[in-house]
């Protein structure tokens, strides 16, 4: 704001807000303490970037005075504001016409709260993301102190107080949404009841409030925010509260007159592990939800890879709607019941929060929806069985009967489908006439799907294609966490920060996943002090073996489910690396070029790989590639390594240095510790030409480690006798070539694990 200050001055702050101080140098300035002086150096601050004349000033601060008796009392005052005020003729510049204080004074710095206050809610209205105006506003918030000059009383303040806290209120209620959104619902507590500490009239936040505790499973504070909401509006206005808060009064007194606790949400929620990450997301669920509300039947389809946080995402809404003491219901579909009809909708009617529209249906429909529920007839033993359906109106109304069962209610409804990928063909098809059987029903319907499990095939493609025409459909697909959040996820579960190096390395394990962070962190890789140690080993068959039992069930059964030829090919990519060409892949696996298009076509399809490139693939987590890899037994997997090196060794004959560590590691791994050994100085040398001295001398290390007591002999592959004392030598010659070594161009990340 300013110049450079002299040296040792700390500059001149002046707060304005909440009362009126000075402070100069880190002392409290007390000699400016008359109402005139503190109104004229207010006005003046406030003005800054104009100069004011001195009849306008004098006319301000004296009306009722003449203009020379105004014009004498505005010199004696602006003498007095001078004595007072440390480095006055600094801060301002004055002429015989006019004043001003200035925004740059020269080699002197100032701060006034009132525009401290004003940034901090421009910088969160121009914030990016929802995060960084949360904390700008949390800032704008603890600045405000009270209303501008509260001893003040001059008509020129009165605007300007009004015009601040408006924008002050303004703040409080867009932080409270903020924290809302983050389900941060004690520190939105907190800030509502903040605003109506400063407003409390304000009949908005006193729902919003009530919201909130409900949200966070406290009704009971709920209802006596809306008794005292009715007694400060009864007291003050002489009236009542409106129609729309007494709505959320009466729904709240009927949840806790029924038999389940409005805090006891009906689902078992995975609240362990805290919904990180999703602010977007669940910024889209709000919105839909809403939409349901005010009568726009909608659905709501969560997609993306296993454990990236779809069911989490969707049980936090189910909770929360359930917290509002609205109806939901949960099904699951199952890839064994693939082919029995209507099972979810069966489960949905058998819900608690549906029973009580069920059992009002008349006869007719009731006698329809026991072809689904048919314990409904050992209840109801005066109903008729249903008869087969034979004729498309009878097919019609036993849909009209399932739709008037779930739609019976009267009241917003959320239903969940987890799985959907799973789900039959006459449940899709009911599914979307659902949504169109009331075009004003308070229903939203979310569901999960495995983006891999759908392609262009799949029966839920036609039936989102005519959701997508008629506009009832939001996608929201589901991608990994970024670094930050993962490590906020682990962070949450061990209750302490990760460190900076713990937290790169849980994120280079799970590479994001909710699922796989989650359970790394719970099997008990995190040590001391938020440390979290690799769980990956030198091959994969070491990373398979020390993942978390549920990610490796989890994964496993993903890749069951591929066709023989895709299974196939997955093993011999494991085998190769996390990342690999169609070249090396073709030859390793001896098979002709239209098996091959087909296996990594239904890998492609099914998420397990992905394209690098023209020619390149890398597998889309290596928790994957880590997985079918120890899924070989020892010989298979020995054969399979051998045959890669061949490869290598085919492709590359031309110049195998830069491939040679791959062919060493593979051979070593097929037992062929000979030829693993001549590859592995190979790469050495190749190493030592480029520089990269540190990553020679891992190489030969390696070199040392396989060829143990004995001494090899010379192999076809390159020469010479080979013992430990020969390889000593080599590494022994490399530290003595330079005080230190230094990392040459990094060649090593062309290898399929460490050395």
């Amino acid at each position: 704001m300013t110049d450079e200050a002299p040296e040792g001055y700390a500059g001149l702050h002046i707060h304005l807000l909440g009362g009126f101080s000075l402070v100069s140098d880190e002392t409290p300035i007390t000699s400016v303490e008359w109402p005139r002086l503190q109104s004229l150096l207010t006005y003046l601050v406030l003005h800054r970037h104009s100069r004011q004349s001195r009849t306008h000033l004098a006319s301000l601060l004296w009306p009722d005075s003449t203009e020379t008796q105004a014009h004498t009392n505005l010199r004696t005052l602006l003498t007095r504001l001078r004595h007072a005020l440390p480095n006055a003729d600094t801060f301002l510049h004055t002429d015989r016409y006019g004043l001003q204080w200035q925004s740059q004074p020269p080699h002197a710095s100032w701060t006034l709260d009132v525009l401290d206050f004003e940034q901090a809610v421009a910088h969160a209205e121009q914030a990016q993301e929802p995060r960084a105006s949360r904390l700008a506003l949390e800032e704008a918030v603890a600045l405000y102190h009270g209303d501008l000059l509260p001893g003040c009383y001059d008509e020129w303040i009165l605007p300007e107080r009004d015009r601040l806290q408006q924008t002050f209120l303004k703040a409080l209620e867009r932080l409270i949404e903020l924290q809302e959104e983050e389900r941060d619902y004690d520190a939105a507590i907190n800030t509502a009841r903040h605003l109506l500490g400063n407003d409390p009239l304000h009949e908005a936040t006193y729902r919003h409030l009530m919201s909130l505790y409900v949200s966070s499973g406290d009704p009971a504070s709920a209802l006596r925010i809306y008794y005292t909401c009715a007694s400060i509006l009864e007291r003050e206005l002489a009236t009542e509260p409106s129609p729309a808060t007494q709505e959320v009064y009466a729904r709240l007194m009927q949840q806790s007159a029924s038999s389940a606790p409005l805090a006891a949400a009906q689902t078992p929620l995975v609240a362990a592990a805290p919904l990180v990450g999703r602010a977007h997301e669940w910024a889209l669920l709000e919105k839909a939800w809403q939409h349901a509300v005010a009568g726009r039947p909608h659905f709501v389809l969560l997609s993306g890879e296993v454990g990236i946080g779809k069911t989490r995402l969707a049980e936090e809404l189910l909770g929360w709607v359930e917290r509002q003491g609205l109806s939901t219901a949960s099904a699951r579909c199952y890839a064994a019941e693939g082919e029995a009809s209507y099972t979810p909708v069966a489960a949905w009617l058998r819900a608690e929060s549906l029973r009580r529209s069920l059992w009002a249906l008349a006869a007719l429909w009731l006698t329809e929806v026991a072809r689904v529920v048919p314990e409904i007839l050992l209840e109801r033993p005066d109903l008729p069985s249903p008869g087969p359906l034979t004729e498309s109106w009878q097919y019609q109304r036993f849909r009209q009967a399932l739709a008037r069962a779930i739609l019976g209610a009267h009241q917003p409804l959320l239903l969940l489908l987890d799985d959907l990928q799973w789900c039959d063909q006459e449940t899709l098809a009911w599914l979307h006439y659902l949504l169109r059987f009331d075009p004003q029903a308070h229903c939203l319907l979310i569901a999960t799907v495995r983006s891999e499990e759908v392609d262009s095939a799949h029966p839920l493609e036609s039936v989102l294609a005519s959701m997508r025409r008629a506009g009832q459909v939001s996608e929201i697909p589901l991608g990994p966490l970024d670094a930050t959040n993962t490590s906020l996820l682990a962070g949450s579960i061990i209750r302490q920060d990760l460190g900076q190096e713990a937290s790169a390395t849980l994120y280079q394990e799970t590479e994001g996943n909710p699922l796989f962070v989650v359970e790394t962190v719970r099997m008990g890789l995190s040590g001391e002090r938020g440390t979290i140690h690799r769980s990956t080993g030198k091959t994969p068959a070491a990373s398979g073996a020390t993942l978390p039992p549920t990610v490796q069930s989890v994964i496993a059964a993903r890749l069951a489910q591929l066709s023989p030829l895709a299974r196939e090919l997955v093993s011999i990519a494991a085998v190769i690396g996390r990342a690999f060409t169609w070249s090396v892949l073709a030859q390793a696996s001896r098979l002709d070029e239209e098996m091959l298009v087909r296996g990594l076509d239904e890998l492609w399809r099914k998420r397990i790989v992905r394209e690098q490139g023209e020619d390149g693939y890398d597998f889309s987590h290596d928790k994957l590639r880590a997985v079918a890899y120890a899924g070989l037994s020892t010989a298979r997997r020995r054969l399979l390594h051998r045959r890669v090196a061949e490869t290598l060794e085919a492709l590359y004959a031309d110049g195998l240095d830069p491939v040679s560590g791959q062919i060493a590691a593979h051979l070593e791994q097929a037992d062929r510790i000979e030829q693993a050994i001549t590859y592995y100085r190979r790469a050495a040398e190749a190493a030592r030409k480029l520089s990269a001295n540190e990553e020679a001398l891992a190489l030969y290390k390696r070199a040392l480690l396989c060829s143990k007591p004995r001494v090899l002999q010379p192999t076809s592959s390159g020469g010479g006798r080979c013992s430990r004392s020969s390889m000593s030598a080599w590494a022994m010659s490399l530290l003595s070539a330079g005080n230190t070594p230094r990392l040459g161009p990094p060649i090593r990340a062309a290898w399929p694990w460490s050395l």
